[in-house]
């Protein structure tokens, strides 16, 4: 068996984020799918990791292992097929910074098609130009010749144009405050730019010095091609990176984990007991594509529905009903309890429902809105965190006694 060039890339190093970015990659396409920029992202990221898969030797073996062609053969066309797979990513990389520069989303896929037309042109002619090397067993660089120049003029031209778009629509949204209004986001868009120029340059650059290389009949200045391998490793890193963020979030909402599941879980007691007693207040919760409803818009519908309930439940109340603001949430508490049992009892409500009558917690925004919800869950615990009292069927009996 003919041994792989090894990787410049150590396996302590390119092992576990390989690892990583495998994870990455099929968590985006498990939870981040729905979106044509997310599938794009996740074509992406697809794309590059199978490129940095076929240059890795124990890939390389296993391959020579499962394909019935000569050993040799099989580890060059997996060198090759590394630049094919990142044409194809900045294929998809190129449809993403059509859209960012205002390009119509309905087109998308049907642009993407003329962008993966493209990149499977320039793949096969670099695996037709990279014949020779192939042949001689050795990597592009090191055979060079007339056929490496085409090769290379090949791969980099849809990267120089998709640094191109970039780089213009990066300056156009730093030339225009409104596109960009925290620095944050300047800050992403000026480091956006600066790949973009490096890889402007890079896509110059190699080019040039192959056909200098050539014409002047001397070897390439990296034969081994190590310069070239650590760009797209880091590249790919810094990419897997930054699309890893919005997959944290993803997990963190599928698993409840997130900040507004976290809240829906803490007035979950509270919302059930108030709409079991108002029932005609609850709304059908919209869902998504997956039949799963965001936890924000849960969280929503559940301060709107416990809300809309407390109005319901102020008419059994025989003096003027006082507002959230207006007491300490236990006290608060124990006065909607009294409402619950004494609509359960079949009392008679004291007032009609006024359009004009708002029971919102007087608070300045929605944030401290959401706190006095929270805070009057708290005080609307299950008879179990109170064992001094004896479980009860009224909501009263479940909050214990007021001042306990």
């Amino acid at each position: 068996m003919i041994s792989p060039t090894p990787s410049p890339i150590p396996g302590i190093v390119s092992w576990p984020v390989l690892f990583l970015l495998t994870l990455v990659t099929i968590g985006r396409w498990w939870l981040l799918r729905e979106r044509d920029v997310d599938r794009l992202v996740n074509r992406a990221i697809t794309a590059a990791l199978v490129g940095l898969l076929l240059r890795e030797t124990w890939v390389q073996y296993l391959l020579v292992l499962a394909l019935p062609i000569p050993d040799r053969d099989v580890i060059q066309l997996a060198n090759q097929g590394v630049l094919a797979a990142i044409v194809l990513c900045v294929a998809c990389i190129y449809g993403l910074a059509q859209l960012w520069a205002g390009a119509d989303p309905e087109g998308t896929w049907r642009r993407q098609r003329a962008y993966d037309a493209g990149a499977l042109v320039a793949g096969a002619i670099i695996l037709i130009a990279g014949t020779p090397a192939r042949n001689a067993g050795q990597l592009i660089d090191q055979t060079l010749g007339w056929p490496a120049v085409v090769a290379w003029i090949a791969f980099y031209i849809p990267l120089a144009a998709t640094a191109w778009l970039v780089g213009k629509t990066s300056i156009h949204e730093l030339r225009h405050p409104d596109a960009a209004t925290t620095w944050r986001e300047r800050m992403v868009i000026a480091g956006v730019l600066g790949i973009a120029l490096v890889a402007g340059i890079d896509s110059i650059a190699n080019p040039t010095l192959t056909i200098v290389a050539v014409l002047g009949d001397h070897p390439a200045l990296d034969p081994d091609m190590g310069y070239k391998t650590w760009t797209f490793f880091i590249d790919a890193v810094w990419g897997g990176t930054v699309i890893a963020v919005p997959l944290i979030s993803a997990v963190l909402i599928q698993t409840g984990w997130d900040r507004a599941g976290r809240y829906c879980r803490r007035l979950e007691p509270l919302w059930r007991d108030l709409t079991a007693a108002v029932p005609e207040i609850v709304l059908t919760t919209p869902r998504n594509s997956n039949g799963r409803t965001v936890p924000a818009t849960r969280l929503y519908r559940m301060t709107v529905e416990i809300r809309d309930a407390v109005l319901n439940l102020q008419r059994y109340a025989a003096d003027t009903p006082p507002e959230l603001g207006d007491r300490d949430a236990r006290t608060f508490a124990h006065h909607l309890a009294a409402l619950i049992d004494a609509k359960a009892a079949g009392a008679v409500p004291f007032r009609s429902p006024s359009p004009g009558t708002s029971v919102q917690p007087r608070a300045r925004d929605l944030t401290a809105e959401l706190q006095l919800l929270l805070d009057l869950a708290k005080a609307w615990p299950p008879s179990t965190r109170y064992p001094d009292h004896q479980p009860a069927d009224t909501a009263l009996g479940r909050i214990g006694a007021p001042g306990k």
